[in-house]
């Protein structure tokens, strides 16, 4: 709270509306639908009905404002209250349909600001990251428990229904629906499950994460079953080191297009480049994918207390496909590998 109040004054702002959910819950620990106002003298959590009594018996330091209607009509009673002259609105998450209505009845200034609040939260302090560790923990031992139950004439849906019910009995949920790929299929960066059974030689690709009380891990191995071709234990041993590479850059300070641009460098090398097809990594938190985004786009610059998911890959159309994921601790020394034995 106090460093986006802190962010309105460097920005000259007298208010500022959040109605991303997550950003909500993050300043709140509410999930509701509607709204919050803030400015520095006055917080308003702004909902419908169906979550008044929840959010009056939680937060006490919020003035609840019950919406009978529109979300809009609750915002011009605030509007009206505190009659703010500049006021930022997260233009990323409202729609221009809400914008439109928000702007013909509105007083003020409004000033767009897609991620203020998204750059905030990539900043995690203690207790977030000791959230996210009991996640990611969860999720290394879901994985571990998987191998275990892989055999020939197992399907994907079976395996992913195997981590759902895992996760579930470890008092956490999923993060996202789990990706279990064999064969070929595991070149589909984002594939879904189906009936397909495990077969000898098969590549196998597990993606999964669980969430304790809002915040996310988010883990990939690839694995050999059984036997290994030379030709995927070398693109295995290339993602690898490219993944090593990466997690050695990071540090404060560093940008996030440097990081990437090292672990493209190395898949370059082994001539596997148009095969990699999305960023080298994002930030974890209260979402899966959060900021800071590894891409070569990027101009953010790390700093002490980010959470990261290092996420290489190489993928062959039909044939199959090779991702390893890790996530990182950006510390004052460098990078804080979860796993210290992530090969």
């Amino acid at each position: 709270m106090n460093k986006l109040l802190v962010r309105m004054d460097e920005e000259n702002l007298s208010a500022f509306l959040i109605t991303e959910p997550h950003n909500i819950f993050y300043l709140t620990n509410c999930w509701i639908q509607g709204a919050l106002f803030l400015t520095p003298s006055k917080k308003f959590l702004i909902t419908s009905p169906l979550y008044g009594e929840e959010v009056k018996l939680k937060e006490k330091e919020w003035e609840v404002v019950i919406y009978h209607h529109t979300l809009e009509e609750a915002l011009k009673v605030v509007e009206k209250e505190t009659k703010p002259k500049r006021c930022g609105f997260e233009s990323f998450h409202l729609s221009y349909h809400q914008y439109q209505k928000l702007k013909d009845n509105w007083g003020g200034e409004l000033v767009p600001y897609p991620r203020l609040i998204e750059e905030i939260r990539a900043v995690k302090d203690e207790e977030e990251v000791n959230l996210i560790r009991d996640a990611w923990q969860i999720t290394k031992s879901t994985i571990d428990f998987l191998k275990g139950e892989l055999r020939v004439g197992v399907t994907e849906e079976q395996i992913f229904n195997k981590a759902v019910n895992y996760i579930g009995e470890n008092s956490s949920e999923i993060s996202f629906p789990p990706v279990v790929l064999f064969g070929g299929r595991t070149s589909l960066p984002h594939g879904r499950p189906t009936a397909r059974g495990l077969k000898k030689d098969d590549l196998v690709l597990l993606d999964l994460g669980a969430k304790i009380k809002g915040y996310c891990a988010d883990l990939t191995t690839t694995l050999f079953f059984e036997n290994v071709s030379d030709k995927w234990f070398q693109i295995h041993k290339l993602v690898s080191e490219a993944q090593k590479e990466g997690m050695a850059k990071i540090k404060p300070g560093a940008k996030s297009s440097q990081i990437d641009e090292s672990i493209r460098k190395v898949i370059e090398k082994g001539r596997y480049l148009k095969y990699f097809l999305h960023g080298s990594g994002h930030g974890v938190g209260l979402q899966v994918h959060e900021e800071p985004f590894l891409k070569s786009n990027s101009g953010t610059v790390l700093k002490e207390g980010m959470v990261l998911a290092i996420e290489p890959g190489i993928y062959l159309p039909g044939e199959g496909g090779v991702r390893l994921e890790e996530m990182v601790l950006v510390t004052k020394e460098g990078g804080e590998v979860f796993n210290d034995n992530c090969e």
